[in-house]
């Protein structure tokens, strides 16, 4: 006696049954799509090419064809073909029985052919049917018995995993993929929770509704507990509100091993998602940068308002590689002016922006390092800088610029250092390459002419930090987008090897005048503006000015060669009151 078999369906994948095979008039059909190895439908691919008669379908070959790439490509498999017929005949005819026999012997390796019909009629479903909005959708699967093919109904089991997300307060995003997580066939749905606002996915395992899905935040579990008493399709909504609270990890059985590795179905996600578009995602910038902006390799130092900004505009321009070093997390106060969302509030800011660059372009090599610019120690960040093209100076402490400008110039590492100037009602940026003035000559011969102006923001008394103001987001951005614009260009040799790359002529006036310090004002009249080009037409706000610097001879960074130093040299010795006392005890003697 053969056993009843039973078949489950997403109801994802119901829906687009119903919507694209059922809306139509017969006769249309498509393949069917889900894990492997098991009895799940997950996707509906429908034959747009197909042959069809008001009574007979007949598959295309761009549907072969399509269903051979999608195999090729991902981790679904072929489970077979849905039709549909007229209203009366809500089962297989004689010249489908033959059809459904042929295409067994094809695919043994399926075990069973799935040959679901479609029909319009709002009657009550049989056992082995479902009908959703008027469309039926009667279930039958061809088997092999003692070398026969039998066509035998099945008893459908509709997944709720759309509903399961709409009841728990999510919002898809794309469609739900087909992965293999360690041999572990899931369903992955990218997906954003009001009430959980770092998850980004949804990994479904092939016993949902029975087992509980993992929910992925920042490449983590979030742990659900499941109440297999509860109707299913509230079963996710009741745990994303109960995993507020911290609970202990789940060890269901069946979804340990995926819980082993969400990071990896989450990096497999995004990746499945870059590759659709990701030769295109340069598209729009070609001519404008060279290719090989994938190979450079940028060290931002600082991931507030400025750096973080400049940050993601080099990524979405096609650098390749960063190194983002900060030592904070994120508060509340960061997202007016920055790139983070509320999920991110507590994470380390490298962390959380590293996270978001590597979803924009997940082949994009980052290293992020949670420690202030003083605490890397000169040799490790000498050596940091030594393996890299350029350096983005953007934090908020004079004397870690002083000391990444010393430590570039040394390595002969083109660096940009952008910086607002109080209320961020204007802004420079100073760019320094081998042979022009460095960062301590730019500052010190303009900002002594900015005497009696709003130019010297505040410090806090004996940590050299900039003390935080309030600021528009859309004036510091003004500056750090001309900031990434520089960064750019110092990118590209200026010698012509970067093709016919614009932005490679960009600085090249610029660097032969030696106007390496630019100073822009966001707010009418500001500072100089408002004398200079006071009489100039149609000007308002806005403006730039960029100023030549001249080296200082006896410069330490980049004067004459025999007046520079070594930022790595051994430095005097920071003396205590303890170490004080102790010299004067022992005369000098250690």
């Amino acid at each position: 006696m053969i056993p009843v078999m039973r078949v489950r369906v997403t109801d994802h994948a119901l829906a687009a049954i119903v919507d694209r095979i059922g809306a139509v008039a017969p006769e249309a059909g498509g393949a069917l799509l889900g894990p492997p190895g098991t009895d799940l439908v997950t996707h509906l691919l429908p034959d747009e090419e197909a042959t069809v008669t008001h009574v007979r379908y007949r598959t295309s070959a761009r549907l072969i064809e399509e269903v051979e790439r999608l195999q090729h490509r991902g981790a679904a498999r072929f489970k077979g073909i849905v039709h549909s017929h007229p209203a009366e005949l809500p089962e297989p005819s004689d010249q489908d029985l033959r059809e459904f026999g042929r295409s067994l012997a094809l695919n043994p390796h399926l075990g069973r052919y799935l040959a679901p019909v479609v029909t319009h009629d709002e009657g009550p479903p049989a056992a082995h049917e479902v009908v959703s909005r008027g469309v039926r959708v009667s279930w039958f699967g061809a088997v092999s018995v003692a070398g026969e093919t039998e066509v035998l109904p099945m008893h459908p089991l509709v997944l709720p995993v759309s509903a399961s997300l709409t009841r728990a307060g999510a919002q898809e995003v794309g469609e739900p993929e087909v992965l293999t997580v360690q041999e572990v066939p899931v369903l992955a749905v990218r997906a954003r929770f009001d009430q959980l606002p770092s998850v980004s996915a949804v990994l479904f395992g092939v016993d949902f509704p029975a087992t509980p899905p993992t929910l992925v935040a920042h490449g983590s579990p979030i742990a659900l507990p499941w109440n297999p008493a509860a109707a299913a399709a509230d079963r996710l909504a009741l745990a994303v509100t109960a995993a507020r609270r911290p609970r202990r990890r789940s060890t269901a059985p069946g979804i340990a091993r995926l819980r082993e590795a969400p990071a990896r179905a989450s990096a497999l996600l995004t990746r499945r998602h870059a590759r659709r578009g990701g030769s295109r995602l340069f598209a729009r910038s070609a001519g404008l940068l060279a290719p090989e902006l994938a190979g450079r390799h940028v060290v931002v130092a600082g991931a507030g308002s400025v750096g973080a900004y400049v940050a993601e505009c080099l990524v979405r321009s096609g650098v390749g590689r960063l190194t983002l070093i900060d030592p904070e997390s994120v508060a509340a106060e960061n997202l007016g002016r920055s790139p983070y969302a509320v999920r991110d509030i507590g994470l380390p800011k490298v962390r959380a922006l590293a996270s978001r660059l590597v979803a924009v372009n997940p082949e994009l090599v980052v290293r992020a390092v949670r420690r202030p610019v003083h605490g890397l120690g000169a040799r490790s960040l000498a050596e940091l800088l030594g393996g890299s093209d350029l350096l983005v100076a953007a934090t908020d402490d004079s004397r870690a610029q002083r000391h990444l400008d010393h430590l570039a110039y040394w390595k002969g590492v083109p660096a940009v250092f952008p910086g607002l100037y109080r209320g961020a009602a204007g802004g420079e940026v100073i760019m320094t390459y081998p042979d022009a003035a460095c960062w301590g000559c730019a500052t010190a011969g303009v900002r002594d002419l900015s005497t009696g102006t709003s130019l010297a923001q505040p410090t806090d008394y004996g940590t050299g930090r900039l003390i935080a103001e309030p600021g528009l987001v859309v004036d510091i951005q003004h500056v750090a987008a001309a900031a990434t614009k520089i960064a750019l260009a110092l990118l590209h040799p200026p010698d012509g090897e970067s093709g016919d790359a614009r932005i490679a002529r960009f600085l090249t006036v610029a660097r032969e005048r030696g106007q390496s310090y630019v100073a822009f004002g966001t707010e009418p009249g500001y500072w100089l503006f408002g004398h200079v080009l006071r009489e100039a037409p149609g000007q308002h706000a806005f403006q730039s000015v960029w100023m030549t610097v001249e080296r200082r001879p006896d410069c330490p960074v980049c004067g004459a060669e025999d007046t520079r130093t070594d930022p790595l040299a051994a430095t005097a010795q920071d003396v205590s009151i303890g170490r004080l006392r102790h010299l004067l005890r022992t005369g000098g003697r250690s």
